[in-house]
């Protein structure tokens, strides 16, 4: 068994996933790394023939190259060939050699979008990713100093009562939890107090199914809540960005809540109903746990002074952020994470674990590339071949794209699944039907592509708890394949009900 004292099992993935099947030989990194390289190298010499500008129909020589860097970086971020930090600056350098040497000069020669250095950073470096280093750090900070796991083994000392009972209160805390921080980090700092609450009960692993189903209440509470937010995962906050770029009128923070609850507190109900039927009770009495999770708090001590103000700043960031509109999303962030850290509530060398910064520098590669596809025309003419069959029955395309993005998640990264999407989408909103309201599109993705419940390499949450040994993935396969059919009839109707 593990003892709460023992480190955290750290599952191998968090913000990306590995396809399964290119896990079966040991070389097949490099060589897929060469063939990527070698296939961008022949695109870009290949084109060089086209002309400049193509148009709709017809991609001209930027629009290949760049539709052939997009590619090449969605391959390696979905199979984790390279690094994520390796691929995020690749895509910069990729983007650059994509105007060539003897490239016009696109103030002098109409239509030929600008591949100067200076242009590709102004891509690169967006305020989504700002925003997303600031939440990271509030997050981080929220973590360091315990302010959730306080809160949470209070509420569970409050609900807890009953074995049923204290299930449904891991549930509905990392619900609630993972509206302020990333899913994978609630899900990560309640692992332990899960752990403790397993051994107090002294079942031996694998052998319960209510222990069993408190993992899962936990992976699938901080999935559900995950979405709610923009501090839950990055995510929505990378659509958000893509939508930005394309000039689309993003949500505020309590703006976005008004797209996101209608879909998690129904979605969050169902899921606590099945939890029960999926894994029933075998115990009598969890008067064991209550004791382990009083011992846990007496070792976490008071909530003290610093508690109290790290979670007043985090009370007048979000405030601040439902004040001043999504314009202001990275400087709030930004300045509340500077707020904590000169204040001395935190400190900057422990916050800095906290904060993935290839991930950051997946977002600005990804960022960059749909700018490019949408001022070399690629976005429109790859939009034209993905979508142009699905007619333009609203609630056929938002069915379509909702079980895309949730059965893609299934086994890509999610930031992975929102950079294909979403571009796609935008562009060929007009054409679906959507020209008045495309950000509708994107929230039929950046919602969705964060509910995946089958596989530990689809969702961090479900991956920590995996590691906790209580379940096979064959056991929970159907219960997950349930819920994630479950999402798309409940998305839909929030979209007919409450987006429109």
């Amino acid at each position: 068994m593990n003892h709460p004292s023992d480190p955290l099992p750290t599952p191998q993935v968090f913000h990306g996933q590995r396809v399964p099947w290119l896990v079966l030989g040991r070389g097949w990194k490099p060589i897929l790394v060469v063939l990527v390289i070698t296939g961008l190298a022949t695109t870009f010499a290949l084109s060089s023939s086209l002309p400049a500008v193509g148009n709709e129909e017809v991609l001209g020589r930027y629009g290949v190259r760049v539709l052939a860097v997009f590619i090449a970086a969605v391959i390696l971020w979905v199979s984790e060939a390279t690094p994520l930090v390796v691929t995020g600056i690749g895509v910069f350098v990729a983007l650059v050699l994509c105007g060539g040497i003897d490239r016009p000069d696109p103030t002098l020669t109409p239509g030929v979008p600008d591949f100067s250095p200076q242009m590709v950073s102004n891509w690169f470096g967006d305020r989504v990713v700002f925003f997303l280093l600031g939440i990271f750090l509030v997050a981080g900070a929220i973590t360091c100093t315990h302010v959730v796991d306080h809160a949470a083994l209070r509420l569970l000392k409050i609900i807890g009562t009953s074995p049923r009972r204290l299930r449904q209160g891991v549930f509905w805390v990392t619900f609630l939890a993972s509206w302020f921080m990333a899913e994978h980090a609630v899900t990560a700092m309640l692992f332990p107090v899960v752990a403790r609450i397993r051994d107090a009960l002294g079942k031996p692993r694998g052998s319960s199914t209510y222990i069993a189903g408190l993992f899962h209440a936990l992976a699938w509470g901080a999935t559900i809540g995950g979405i709610v937010t923009y501090l839950g995962g990055a995510r929505i906050a990378l659509a958000m960005g893509i939508a930005q770029k394309q000039g689309l009128a993003t949500p505020s923070f309590l703006e976005l809540m008004g797209y996101s609850l209608p879909i998690a507190i129904p979605f969050g109900i169902a899921a606590a109903i099945i939890l029960e039927f999926a894994f029933p009770v075998d115990i009598a009495t969890v008067a064991p746990a209550r004791e382990a999770l009083e011992e846990r708090r007496r070792e976490l001590g008071r909530f003290g002074v610093r508690q109290q103000l790290v979670t007043l700043i985090l009370a007048l960031t979000v405030a601040m952020w439902a004040w001043t509109g999504v314009r202001y999303l990275a400087p709030v962030a930004l300045g509340s994470a500077a707020l904590l850290m000169g204040s001395g509530l935190v400190r900057w060398r422990d916050l800095q674990h906290h904060v993935p910064w290839d991930l950051l520098l997946m977002e600005g590669g990804a960022l960059a590339l749909c700018a490019a596809l949408e001022a070399t025309g690629a976005a429109k003419w790859g939009a034209h071949q993905a979508f142009g069959v699905l007619g333009h029955s609203p609630l056929v395309i938002i069915t379509v794209v909702t079980l895309a993005a949730i059965l893609l998640t299934e086994m890509f990264s999610n930031p992975a699944v929102v950079t294909l999407l979403v571009p796609l989408l935008i562009a060929s909103a007009p054409a679906l039907g959507f020209a008045d309201d495309p950000l509708l599109l994107v929230m039929a993705v950046a919602l969705p592509c964060g509910l995946s419940f089958m596989l530990p390499l689809g969702s961090p949450p479900l991956a920590i708890a995996f590691s906790s040994g209580e379940y096979k993935v064959a056991k929970v396969l159907a219960w997950g394949l349930l819920l994630d059919l479950l999402a798309v009839p409940i998305i839909v109707a929030a979209y007919w009900f409450f987006w429109r």
